[in-house]
């Protein structure tokens, strides 16, 4: 019982989110929060469904710029002027998103956590829908996860490019996220964020898998003061068997090779969404895999690292030390920030 009505509580204190569903709920214009291009000829939706766009309305050739007002993991809400048409479009259809006001604004394509739980129960589906979902993968008892919120008894998170669903009866109770670190002490996180990985037992998943844990390792062993940076290829890398990691597949081109430390690029990935949600954590260095970016992530919020060119730099500016917490268990692979004493 006290768990239940300390759970109520938290629901009662969640701030309200979801200005993509509350695009789809009314006609009032929304605020123009970021500028982008299309790519490629876009097709413009009246409304969506999951992941798939339905009512066709029209087509917005390549290179045009459009008003972005509201994100999910796959589509971007949008206003063409030069069309005169607003809709949905899938986000890997944009490129060269921009931030209208970045005092009021946050970075494109950020998903705030507002807690972090675990499994309790032996066993946790995770859903694609909270009625009637498939279920996308299983947690077990122990398995850390981040959650943007609760709907409905379900906590409500991202897996890969959807919004999915774990039953919050299948949990133990919820932390908050504090985005303060004078607020938080040392003990809370004050940002946090979850990626799902593959669980395919195949000799290159399986290296994969095992590199995943050894970049986590090395990261639970950071702590960042005031002006420091992490570099992620120079303090989670090399990328080398000396140095632990295992031959798996790596994304080059858009398509995939053979290469120490693969997988290595999730956790860099992982790791970038949560710093996109601490503006006291300053992005010096990061680039995406390609056009498509990495599937585990919603468009334009991976983090490929491997050389010189492609790597993962941020620098702590909050007046505090900071610490990652990082674990990955059952395809959830769930990075933390706390401060750090």
């Amino acid at each position: 019982m006290k768990r239940l009505i300390a759970l109520l509580l938290l629901l009662a204190l969640l701030p309200l989110q979801g200005a993509f569903c509350f695009a789809e709920e009314t006609e009032e214009a929304l605020p123009r929060l970021y500028s982008a291009r299309t790519r490629i000829g876009t097709k413009v939706y009246g409304s969506v469904e999951k992941t798939e766009g339905i009512h066709h309305i029209t087509s917005i050739p390549e290179h045009v710029y459009v008003y972005v007002h509201a994100l999910d993991p796959t589509f971007a809400y949008v206003t063409c002027d030069k069309y005169n048409v607003t809709g949905y479009v899938k986000r890997v259809c944009l490129e060269f998103p921009k931030v209208k006001n970045e005092a009021t604004t946050p970075p494109y394509g950020v998903e705030f956590n507002h807690y972090i739980t675990a499994v309790s129960a032996d066993a946790a589906p995770v859903l694609s829908d909270i009625e009637n979902g498939e279920t996308l993968v299983t947690l077990y008892k122990g398995a850390k996860i981040s959650v943007i919120g609760f709907e409905r008894g379900y906590a409500k998170l991202i897996f890969h490019r959807q919004y999915a669903y774990i039953d919050s009866n299948l949990l133990e109770s919820p932390v908050p996220v504090y985005y303060y670190p004078e607020i938080a002490g040392t003990d809370a996180p004050i940002a946090a964020y979850t990626s799902f990985y593959k669980l395919t037992t195949d000799e290159a998943n399986i290296s994969r898998m095992k590199n995943i844990d050894v970049a986590c390792t090395k990261l639970n062993a950071i702590t960042l003061y005031t002006g420091d940076d992490l570099n992620f290829n120079r303090d989670i890398g090399p990328y080398s068997k000396a140095n632990g990691y295992f031959p798996a597949p790596v994304l080059v081109n858009e398509g995939t090779k053979l290469g120490y430390g693969g997988g290595t690029c999730q956790v860099a990935s992982t790791l970038y969404n949560v710093v996109l949600q601490l503006p006291g954590l300053y992005v010096l260095q990061r680039r995406a895999h390609g056009n498509n970016g990495a599937s585990y992530l919603p468009i334009e919020v991976d983090a490929a690292v491997g050389n010189s060119a492609l790597n993962f730099r941020y620098r702590n500016d909050f007046p505090y030390p900071v610490r990652i917490d990082a674990s990955a268990k059952d395809g959830a692979l769930t990075i933390a920030i706390y401060r750090a004493e």
